[in-house]
């Protein structure tokens, strides 16, 4: 508390000032070039010099190296150019600028008022610092602060001459280290990223996987106890094995869900640790007596109880959304259970590391549970029911379930056991306000079906055994052979192939997102929008519809060419949904990334016996290369080119790292040759998009006597034309049939 004390309490120093001409600092490739003024050190913090106040004329250059990143600096701000000039600046730091400003300033006494330094001040502590929750913004300066540790920290408060505030900070914990943000523009956001890229000597992709390494320690496993009383107040005891990355960590915070209440900390072997919360966020800061050494293993214990089960609330507006009188919603409420948070219900340190998980869960006997990890006991006690869970390999997704379940155990010689968890009372009361039956069966039936073929088409499966549970949510959610399902999927009349998209969705995931894992933020698609293509394929498949199916596609495809000018790409990752308009993750990740497979797909595909074998290759390739490991898009793109023989990196460039969705304006006209054929003239104009944008677009000609046949037509540039010989006169042709381009299609007559 003295710590973030002294650093709410900062100011500038009017004995320590410095005039400034002509200099300039380097930060990775990022310059600040302080022209003329007065450079302000910072009062003290923990003993030390962590930041200084630049007031006068500047600029900053931050020249993103990426592509990707050049483009949504314009997107977002824009400016291409990354030049801004400065009228002051604020820096704090944990590396050697201390040391470099001594060596090139002289500093002394002041007389002139700082009060232009006090304000820029003023608004970059606003940024930093969360009085409420007495937390601080960049927590890897805090740590570096109460750690006493040089860790390479830097951050930048830039106030421009034109245009709003910016933030940038070079944050060594961090797999991208480079951050340039500004204030969020939605409700609930602090902050939003501008641009982020790795420090120029990480910039390959293989740098990019968040796997912890940056972070202060590793996560080495976990062991979980937890008890509920019959009123489900949670008591738990975890202890998490940690191995420092570098000397003297003593202090690292872990987040903690805001509800539950911390009791005690320790070490094993009885070593001293205590630990600091305040405020309603979910920080949990520990302290060790005796600070870790690089490469050594220790073992902190968490003691803490509070309520992480809730009921009704959440179902209330599921209640409402369906038009449920207000009179029937308080019974309905205590019968669905929830889990609070899927995330934070036990401590979690830094990234989502991947850990060993063992879990032991005592619950009162009437209810059922469904955790991740294998069952290796279930025994009764009276009127406690214990199970304990193992994972079988390193976890970063860990989550449970438990209510008054009925449960369908399925056992299929295609497929590993499945059990399907489903609240039978509380949807019979459900079933008479909706004047209709709950269908556990057809659920169940998806769940199995969905796995079987997901195993054929992909590979078999990471895991032994898999549970599909319900949640009184609108939404599904995935966690290693845990699937929550929605209360409506289980009640739903929905006749659009929705619900069978919905439940295939969350069982794809266990290949897509869990079987492979996103390397980093960026690659959020491979899970997102391939779950949502194979749902939306096992639809297709397991309905015999392909009404639906290219209905479905098409309605995607309109809304995302309602925000082609304004959505940023698909390989932002989850910082698509930082952005002013936040549903655009779920249209961009999981919608345009379902497409992205759509096309690839089509580009495969053999037009003369319609056969998905190359493409279903394609898909089992990958997944055999990285079962069990990470992925970057990267990788899949080098498994996409092996199987196509040829480069594909225009492929991915137009449709993963930019925004241009195009329209096709087709035209025609045939005449007869000497020959006898049919002289078949195509015009196809493109429009909305680079001249550059290229794309192999098939085209389906059909004859009087209903035979047909497909081409694809290389459209790249304002005009492709070609002409075509055939035997006999077409009656109709269709440019991107089946769903191939995410394209805007229009026909107009031949000039």
């Amino acid at each position: 508390e003295p710590v973030f004390d002294q650093l709410r309490a900062l100011a500038p120093r009017s004995d320590r000032v410095a005039p400034v001409h002509d200099v300039t600092l380097q930060r990775d490739v990022v310059q600040f070039h302080l022209a003329e003024g007065r450079l302000y050190l910072l009062t003290p913090v923990a003993g030390r010099t962590i930041g200084a106040v630049f007031v006068g004329t500047g600029t900053v250059r931050f020249p993103p190296p990426l592509a990707v990143e050049r483009a949504e600096l314009e997107r977002v701000l824009k400016d291409s150019s990354g030049v801004w000039p400065l009228k002051a600046a604020v820096f704090f730091f944990a590396d050697s600028t201390p040391a470099e400003l001594e060596r090139r300033l002289t500093f002394a006494p002041d007389n002139q008022s700082p009060s232009a330094a006090a304000s820029a001040l003023h608004d970059a502590l606003d940024r930093l610092l969360d009085t409420r929750s007495r937390e601080v913004e960049e927590q890897t300066l805090m740590e570096a602060l109460l750690n006493g540790d040089t860790t390479g920290f830097f951050y930048a408060h830039l106030k421009r001459e034109r245009g709003e505030d910016l933030m940038l900070a070079l944050d060594p914990s961090l797999a991208e280290q480079v951050v340039l943000l500004r204030k969020g523009r939605i409700e609930g956001q602090d902050l939003q990223i501008v641009s982020q890229f790795p420090t120029a000597g990480e910039a390959s992709d293989s740098a990019l996987v968040d796997d912890g390494r940056h972070e202060a320690v590793q996560l080495a496993g976990y062991h979980i106890d937890a008890t509920f009383a019959k009123n489900l107040s949670l008591t738990a005891r975890v202890s998490v094995r940690l191995t420092a990355h570098r000397d003297g960590v003593g202090w690292m915070r872990f987040r903690l869900y805001p509800d539950l209440q911390v009791d005690s900390v320790g070490t094993a072997g009885g070593g001293a640790a205590g630990f600091f919360r305040a405020g309603a966020g979910s920080g949990l800061w520990i302290h060790l007596a005796t600070p870790l050494h690089a490469g050594e293993t220790r073992e902190v214990w968490f003691a803490y109880h509070g309520n992480i089960i809730g009921n009704g609330s959440l179902m209330e507006q599921f209640m409402r959304d369906i038009g449920a009188p207000r009179s029937v919603l308080p019974p309905l409420f205590d019968r669905w259970l929830f889990v609070k948070t899927s995330s934070t219900w036990f401590p979690r340190y830094g990234t989502a590391q991947p850990a060993d998980v063992d879990l032991t869960f005592h619950i009162p006997r009437r209810f059922h549970l469904a955790s991740i990890g294998r069952l290796v006991d279930s025994r009764e006690d009276g009127d406690v029911r214990t199970t304990h869970w193992v994972t079988e390999r390193p976890a970063d997704q860990v989550c449970f379930n438990l209510g008054e379940f009925d449960e369908i155990k399925i056992t299929d010689p295609r497929i590993p056991p499945v059990t399907v968890q489903m609240n039978t009372d509380a949807h019979r009361q459900l079933d008479q306000l909706l004047l209709a039956r709950a269908d556990p069966q057809s659920v169940a039936a998806d769940v199995a079906n969905s796995l079987a073929f997901f195993s054929n088409s992909f590979g078999a499966p990471l895991y032994d055994q898999y549970y599909a549970t319900e949640i009184p949510f609108s939404y599904g959610q995935a966690f290693p052979g845990l699937m929550y399902l929605s209360v409506g999927t289980y009640q739903t009349l929905d006749e659009s192939g929705f619900q069978e998209l919905f439940r295939a969705h969350e069982m794809a995931h266990q290949w897509w997102g869990i079987g492979v894992e996103p390397a980093s933020e960026r690659d959020a698609w491979l899970s997102e929008g391939f779950a949502e293509f194979s749902g939306l394929w096992y639809m297709q498949t397991i309905l015999h519809d392909n009404d639906k199916f290219f209905k479905q596609m098409g309605d995607r495809r309109d809304a995302i060419q309602a925000r082609r000018h304004d959505a940023p790409p698909i390989a932002l990752g989850y910082r698509i949904g930082q952005t002013d308009h936040p549903d655009d993750y779920s249209l961009i990740a999981y919608d345009k990334g379902a497409w992205v497979l759509q096309m690839l797909r089509n580009l495969m595909l053999n037009l003369r016996t319609m056969s998905d074998a190359a493409f279903i290759a394609t898909m089992q390739d990958f997944y055999r290369q990285y079962r069990g490991r990470r992925a970057t898009t990267q990788d899949f793109q080098r498994v996409v080119e092996q199987h196509m023989g040829r480069p594909m990196g225009w492929f991915f460039d137009q449709w993963v790292y930019g925004t241009d969705v195009p329209t096709y304006v087709l035209s025609w006209r045939t005449e007869k040759a000497t020959t006898g054929q049919t002289l078949l003239h195509v015009r196809v104009r493109q429009q909305d998009v680079p001249s550059s944008f290229a794309m192999p677009v098939p085209l389906r000609i059909e004859f009087a006597d209903g035979s047909e046949a497909f081409i694809r037509v290389n459209v790249t540039g304002a005009v492709t034309e070609g002409t075509i010989p055939l035997p006999a006169e077409p009656k109709l042709l269709e440019l991107n049939p089946l769903a191939s381009v995410l394209a805007e299609v229009k026909t107009e007559n031949w000039h």
